[in-house]
């Protein structure tokens, strides 16, 4: 059996690789002795993430997996994720952030498996991850939309320092995160750079639970930390994609930030491959951004900043939901009584403001629903109070902020990247580089590969 180990970039399209990999020595090297694919995203609706990812383990398009939102009750999803099935064949995993991998499932001998950040609690394999694992899910709780500068209180920084020794942190990134904090307090704008750190912070404890002499029989890690950059600051790297709009103060060094570590990231990689031949390592997107022009946008959004609040408007008692993890501007609740999440999901869809504007949308699937909090135009905020359950009732008393946010300059296209890097079979090989292929058929070949070797890596190309 052929080892794989599949780096989960999201949403980095082939053309931000070609424009920085020169910059970047173990980006160039790894890319240019891979084969390269460009995978078709093939789901229907608008694509997110937490719906491609699950396209591409499981095989199937989202109108079979039924997957659709985030706090998604897991009992609804159809399809087995390629983890699942190797494990079930008797393969140990390796498994950090996947998308829509909670809950975690035991990992085999020399496995490990860490859920994503929207995980429903801190479960993990092995068990001393969870107090890391919780303090990671509590900053995304903390920082959905906007980053703060806030930072644990001394007890929980205390309890945080002794699991992040022993969940394999080297001293030299607690030295960069001091750094950070230090830096931050000097130049404000650098707390831009600590959603990054989220990354540095796991792919340490990736990287001290990875065995690459003996690797699980399939191992994954995701990062988000270039997406989040590419979906506000594309204007500042591609700004002939905006003719006639300058740039005001560029953000282009939080790429370059970002990519650094993709590249200390491959340096790690490519040192692996060398020492076991064996192993295959996928890099892959699930899909790709491109530039977006938001001339609608008029520099406000509503964020939830208080759930609780919230859902108090709708009149459901707190004992009768629990909260869940979203991306913003998602929030999510479960609510197992189906009457009560029926009834709620009418209040909140009735909600309205200004000239009658409806702005709250909400999908239910199972016991979870989705709640998403749309911004009306600000003519329709001007009166600091809107409508809910019969009541007139002011944001802020519902958990409601009018926060300032620059509009975001790229957004999801359906073509990412995909580059396999194999020692045992080189690149010149492949007949159709970055052929495009439909991501639900990338499961089926990473198995081919797992169950037959690198021969198998032209599989996605052949007629």
């Amino acid at each position: 059996m052929t080892p794989l180990l599949l780096l989960e970039i999201n949403e980095v399209p082939w053309r931000l690789l070609d424009h920085y990999k020169s910059r970047f020595p173990h980006i160039e090297q790894f890319l240019d002795h891979a084969h390269q694919f460009t995978t078709l995203a093939v789901d229907t609706g608008e694509l997110s993430p937490w719906v491609t990812w699950p396209t591409f383990h499981r095989g199937v398009n989202n109108e079979q997996h039924g997957i659709k939102n985030l706090g998604q009750d897991p009992a609804t999803f159809r399809g087995k994720p390629i983890w699942q099935e190797i494990r079930e064949r008797g393969g140990s995993i390796g498994i950090c952030g996947s998308m829509q991998s909670w809950p975690p499932i035991e990992p085999g001998e020399g496995g490990f498996f860490i859920p994503d950040t929207f995980a429903h609690d801190d479960a993990c394999f092995p068990a001393y991850l969870q107090h890391l694992q919780a303090f990671n899910l509590e900053q995304v709780r903390k920082n959905p939309r906007v980053v703060n500068g806030s930072l644990p209180r001394i007890g929980e920084a205390l309890k945080l320092a002794s699991s992040l020794l022993k969940s394999g942190i080297r001293p030299r990134t607690g030295m960069r995160l001091a750094c950070q904090v230090l830096r931050e307090r000097i130049n404000t704008t650098l707390v831009l750079r600590r959603p990054v750190f989220q990354t540095i912070l796991f792919w340490d404890v990736f990287r001290a639970h990875f065995d690459a002499r003996h690797p699980p029989q399939l191992s994954s890690f995701f990062t988000n930390h270039i997406a989040g950059v590419m979906h506000r600051y594309w204007k500042d790297v591609f700004p002939g994609d905006f003719p006639g709009e300058p740039v005001a103060e560029s953000r282009e060094w939080l790429m370059r930030f970002a990519l650094q570590l993709l590249d200390d990231m491959l340096a790690d990689v490519l040192a692996w491959t060398s020492n076991n031949p064996d192993l295959v390592v996928v890099l892959a997107s699930s899909m790709g951004q491109a530039a977006v022009h938001r001339e609608y946008h008029e520099g406000i959004e509503l964020v939830v900043e208080d759930l609780a609040l919230l859902m108090s408007q709708t009149g459901i008692k707190r004992e009768q939901y629990t909260p869940l993890l979203a991306m913003a501007p998602q929030v999510a609740v479960e609510i197992p009584d189906e009457a009560e999440a029926a009834r709620v999901t009418g209040v909140l869809e009735g909600a309205c403001c200004g000239r009658n504007v409806r702005f709250i949308g909400v999908k239910k699937i199972g016991t979870s629903l989705s709640i998403t909090v749309n911004t009306p135009p600000l003519k329709d905020l001007a009166n600091e109070i809107f409508t809910i359950n019969g009541r007139s009732v002011r944001w802020l008393d519902a958990g409601v902020r009018m926060q300032e946010i620059e509009a975001g300059t790229a957004y999801h296209v359906p073509d990412g990247s995909l580059a396999v890097f194999c020692e045992k079979e080189p690149c010149k090989r492949l007949r159709k580089p970055r052929e495009r292929v439909n991501a639900d058929r990338v499961k089926d070949w990473l198995l081919a590969i797992h169950d037959r070797g690198c021969g198998e890596i032209e599989f996605l190309s052949k007629a």
